[in-house]
């Protein structure tokens, strides 16, 4: 019993009967697995949905020919499940990714919008700003006005009556 015990270790969680099919001669597999796995037939070996639930699926595992024995069809489970492990690793990685990605984005937004709402609060506080100081800075800059002062060489007329 021990040979067959470690020849379904690789599927035991997901092993539910192996039995031999009299009509066909040949052993089949039940397994169940998620609702969400994907499966495929091949040339060699079929695979029929038994039934589904919201929780998984069962199905049976069945050789195509009489070449397929037993051992194959445990393998070919293995390989279902090794590969939708795989996707459930991919799945994560990729939705890691994405809330990483997402974070990114909504952090750089936030700093976008600070500094538009920064340049719509102090823009034209600032360029008010620069403009009375460089308006001060010219009045600083600007020659006082001197005022005009008759030349002495020139004579000065008269033209007026005297009485």
């Amino acid at each position: 019993m021990k040979a067959v015990e470690s020849a379904l270790e690789s599927i035991s969680g997901n092993f539910k009967s192996l039995y031999r099919n009299p009509m066909e001669g040949w052993y089949e597999l039940e397994v169940g697995i998620p609702k969400n796995w994907v499966f495929n037939e091949n040339d060699e070996i079929g695979v029929e949905v038994i039934s589904e639930n919201e929780i998984g699926k069962l199905l049976k595992i069945f050789p195509k020919n009489s070449n397929v024995v037993a051992d194959d069809l445990i393998l070919f489970v293995g390989i279902v499940i090794h590969t939708n492990k795989r996707i459930a690793e991919k799945e994560e990685e990729f939705k890691s990714q994405m809330e990483e990605m997402r974070k990114g984005l909504e952090r750089k937004a936030s700093e976008f919008f600070k500094e538009l709402d920064d340049l719509k609060e102090n823009s034209f506080k600032k360029l008010n700003d620069n403009f009375v100081d460089g308006l001060t800075e010219v009045k600083k800059v600007r020659k006082k006005r001197t005022p005009k002062v008759p030349k002495e060489d020139t004579p000065h007329t008269f033209t007026g009556t005297t009485t």
